[in-house]
């Protein structure tokens, strides 16, 4: 049989010339290559893996999850679209990257899924189980909620829990101990590994040399959490700071402002200056301070206040003021008399000097609360309290006013 049909193909080719055959063979190649391109994928923009066409818009994806990794051709836009017609699920704690709505925009696409296990980090005596895709110790007590300093230290340790939870290693945090450290008058709070005093002093680099300087601990000592130590040149030395200059206040009577009110209607300003001292320094104290000199680097605005001495004065005379403060008539001479000289009847006089106030110069002037709340401002109010003061005191008012005219005060 099979050498029937040689004998048929000898017969059939002997009847086409040799270019024909040349011909026919060329065009039997590319047929049979253009096959092999199309079953391995060459040909990906035309026709999608998943069975969409996406007009020329395919691409080459690589998933590499854990040690799994997946090719394939697909026309989704988004890594989230791409996962979901892969059928991969993931989690909130895994990691993907890109994130899951960056755009697949090239031809050939990566993507990395980093599954999240579970995790123990310690911090002392404190135990957090998480789930997490990282693997840098760092980036492991990050996802744990756990601050770090710079000079914390994390490490991978086994862990003792294995029975309860099946794992083997822990991230044991191994925190700093805190020096509230004075070094030449600089207060600062360092951190460091160092189990002594020494260590610590190598570790910055800071030479201490007992005769010229002085430490507040010896080398020996041991660090513990929270440990204050300082280190101070003996003698003479100098020392730059900035200082705060405080502002001025700048008071305005204002007529037309009800007493009592205030307004701000200029706001001041601290300044600031440098102020270099000469110290001089034993055993780590401070026996002498002189200003060697001093230059204001910002200077301080005046703030201006205006505060209201409007009063709203009772009607009537003085005469009617002192009958309403149940002052006899008799006295009304010895009162006007004092309170003349004393104020000349203005219940808001101050005396700068001592801080006596009001119309019979209380000292304190919140002394006159007992005969009226308004005592700062209303006369009668005022009146009424001298009354009492001047009974109180001197009998009468006519003895108060003998004692007035012999000491000029009372």
């Amino acid at each position: 049989m099979l050498k029937f049909i040689c004998m048929k193909i000898r017969k059939v080719l002997g009847m086409f010339s040799i270019p024909s055959l040349v011909i026919l063979g060329i065009t039997a190649a590319i047929l049979v290559v253009s096959i092999v391109m199309k079953q391995s994928g060459f040909f990906a923009s035309a026709i999608s893996a998943d069975g969409a066409t996406a007009d020329g818009a395919q691409s080459f994806i690589t998933i590499y999850d854990g040690e799994n990794k997946t090719t394939m051709r697909s026309g989704a836009t988004t890594v989230r679209d791409l996962l979901a017609r892969a059928g991969i699920q993931y989690d909130e704690y895994d990691t993907i990257e890109p994130g899951l709505d960056d755009k697949i925009d090239s031809e050939s696409f990566s993507i990395n899924i980093y599954r999240a296990r579970e995790t123990v980090v310690v911090d002392d005596t404190v135990k957090r189980h998480i789930h997490t895709s990282s693997t840098d110790p760092e980036a492991v007590v990050s996802d744990a909620g756990i601050e770090l300093f710079d000079e914390d230290v994390v490490e991978v340790v086994p862990y003792d829990g294995l029975l309860e939870s099946g794992m083997m290693a822990a991230y044991q945090i191994t925190r700093a101990k805190q020096i509230n450290f004075d070094f030449y008058g600089e207060e600062m709070v360092v951190r460091t590994q160092a189990d002594t005093i020494g260590e610590f002093l190598a570790e910055r680099e800071i030479s201490v040399d007992h005769k010229d300087t002085w430490a507040s601990l010896e080398d020996n000592v041991k660090i513990t959490d929270g440990i204050d130590f300082a280190v101070y040149k003996q003698g003479k030395q100098t020392k730059t700071v900035e200082e705060v200059v405080k502002f001025d206040t700048k008071t305005i009577q204002d007529y037309s402002m009800d007493y009592g009110t205030r307004k701000v209607v200029k706001e001041g300003s601290d300044g600031k200056k440098m102020v270099t001292y000469e110290i001089e320094m034993r055993n780590g104290k401070e026996v002498s301070r002189k200003v060697i000199s001093s230059i204001v680097t910002k200077k301080p605005v005046e703030q201006e206040v205006r505060v209201g001495m409007k009063v709203n004065l009772p009607a009537g005379s003085h005469e009617d003021w002192m009958s309403r403060a149940g002052i006899s008539s008799s006295d009304y001479g010895y009162v006007n008399f004092i309170i003349t000289h004393e104020s000349h009847w203005n219940p808001l006089a101050r005396n700068r000097s001592s801080g006596a106030t009001g119309l019979c110069q209380a000292l304190p002037g919140n002394k006159m609360a007992s005969a009226g709340s308004d005592w700062a401002t209303n006369p009668i109010t005022q009146l009424r309290w001298c009354n009492g003061y001047a009974v109180g005191r001197y009998g009468s008012w006519a003895k108060a006013y003998q004692f007035w005219t012999v000491n000029h005060w009372w």
